[in-house]
């Protein structure tokens, strides 16, 4: 649930072109909810002791998908021309 709303979220700024800096703060926030989703999951990585390591390596590519999603959201935007 939280995972969707920040997908969406990433695609209304792009929309409504907000500036890209908000992909560092999006970035860090989907890695630790795909950590921590579904639940146990953050605990077994904790027993394993590969927490942090698993944050810190999905974090670049978490990056990679909110910035594609960042960029449809404004391709949509130039697309229609609407400037807000």
């Amino acid at each position: 649930m939280l995972g969707t709303l920040l997908l969406i979220g990433m695609l209304v700024c792009g929309f409504l072109n907000v500036t890209p800096w908000v992909l560092i703060p999006g970035a860090i926030i989907a890695g630790f909810l795909g950590m921590h989703y579904p639940p146990g999951k953050a605990a077994a990585a904790r027993e394993r002791g590969f927490y942090w390591k698993g944050v810190f390596g999905s974090m670049p590519l978490q990056a990679i998908l909110l910035a594609i999603l960042y960029g449809i959201g404004w391709g949509i935007s130039t697309l229609i021309g609407q400037r807000l």
